[in-house]
């Protein structure tokens, strides 16, 4: 006998959800126009999650310094305390390299002001020599007789 109930409860479950109405669904509400997708930086930038933690640390903008205008002041003095400085530092010592560099330009300063006198000396010998030849050319042995010849002849009528 309990088969048969079982049975026959079994048979009569299913009928009876068959025969319940379904309740008429509501009209879904007219659909929001949909936004714009964010931009790649808007996305990233959420993902992040940093608009729900607390900035590191205070930009002071306009709109910080008029919020905490109230409790802002400023302190001044009328006279500064000397401060205390360290001694100065003896100046350094030069060190054999920097020895060594000084007296081998001093040695190349040397040759060099004797190089500069020598071609000095030479190109005063050398123009020497060249007005020598030049005179010999012209006839000029040095001595003042050959002033005479000049001496007595009317000066050049001027030019103009």
């Amino acid at each position: 006998m309990k088969r048969v109930l079982c049975l026959a409860v079994a048979l009569a479950l299913p009928l009876g959800a068959e025969e319940k109405a379904p309740k008429p669904k509501p009209a879904p509400a007219p659909a929001a126009p949909q936004a714009q997708p964010d931009s790649p930086l808007v996305a990233a930038a959420k993902r992040a999650n940093r608009l729900g933690r607390k900035p590191a640390a205070t930009v002071i903008t306009n709109e910080t310094l008029k919020q905490s205008g109230a409790g802002a002041h400023v302190t001044t003095t009328t006279a500064q305390r000397p401060l205390d400085l360290p001694p100065n530092l003896p100046a350094p010592r030069p060190t054999p390299e920097m020895q060594a560099d000084a007296a081998k330009a001093v040695r190349e300063k040397a040759i060099a002001e004797q190089a500069a006198k020598q071609k000095k000396a030479d190109e005063v010998k050398a123009a020497r020599e060249g007005e020598a030849a030049a005179a010999v050319e012209d006839g000029y042995d040095g001595g003042r007789d050959d002033a005479d010849e000049f001496v007595g002849q009317a000066p050049p009528p001027p030019q103009g």
